[in-house]
């Protein structure tokens, strides 16, 4: 196994932990890279490519893929504009794990998409999955997900949809509220959701509902135009439209 260590590198901290960035200029402030065939540098491109089971490390920040890229800045030659990595792609940083086919992380913006067949993020707290892409902005504290995103919160509940935006505490990154649009299924222990749209409040442990609701819990059927689910209390209620009456299809027992 090669490795080299680069003292120019910088490192942000990724996602669902306390971030933090790192100006490389000492010897504690260096990144270890460790590949199995190569690391290679261009000059012309500016670039430093690990191939082969590639690993950067520092402190808890641990990225690992087929292969990396290190972007050198034009401008200064000591600072990393952003690293491309690809194949099998996973991060790792404190209590936080990312997966995916291939990230991108933008220093300037403190941006990390995440693409491929299916990425993820998680953490102690929740977990987020999607087909398509998975991007968070780490200074507004914003993470959209694209391609069947399903949300997993505490008490085996489940949010999933075409697409989803949450938004994280700047201090803690924990998980503020989610906006689910496009086939929305919620799933609990006890029923099953199905509406357009949803938005999870994690403060308050609600989630309101709107359009084309159907809550099935047994052999009951409820169906409306908007209400809410309180994860807290397990209180629910539907509300009609102006052109839609509330409807409750209940089976009792034999």
């Amino acid at each position: 196994m090669k490795t080299i260590n680069f003292i120019s590198f910088i490192i942000c901290v990724l996602v669902t932990s306390n971030s933090k960035i790192i100006l490389a200029s000492e010897q504690l402030n260096q990144i270890i890279v460790e590949a199995d065939n190569s690391i290679e540098y261009f000059e012309k491109q500016k670039v430093y490519v690990a191939s082969g089971n590639a690993k950067a490390s520092k402190n808890n920040f641990f990225i690992k893929a087929d292969k990396i890229k290190a972007f050198m800045s034009k401008i200064n030659n000591t600072n990393i504009t952003n690293i491309e990595a690809t194949g099998n792609v996973l991060i790792k940083n404190y209590d936080s794990l990312a997966k995916a086919g291939s990230a991108n992380y933008n220093f300037e913006k403190k941006l990390i998409v995440l693409r491929g067949d299916s990425q993820s993020i998680q953490s102690e707290k929740f977990k987020i999955f999607a087909n398509k892409f998975i991007i968070f902005d780490d200074i507004n504290k914003v993470a959209k997900g694209k391609g069947k995103v399903k949300l997993h919160l505490k008490g085996n509940v489940t949010i999933s949809s075409d697409k989803m935006n949450a938004n994280f505490s700047k201090l803690t990154n924990v998980l503020i509220n989610a906006n689910a649009s496009g086939k929305v299924k919620i799933n609990t222990n006890l029923e099953t959701i199905t509406c357009n749209s949803a938005k999870y409040k994690s403060k308050t442990g609600l989630i309101t509902l709107s359009g084309n609701i159907v809550i099935k819990k047994n052999n009951n059927v409820l169906t409306g135009e908007k209400g809410y689910m309180n994860l807290k209390n397990r209180k629910s209620r539907i509300e009609s439209s102006k052109s839609k009456r509330v409807k409750g299809v209940f089976t009792p027992s034999k």
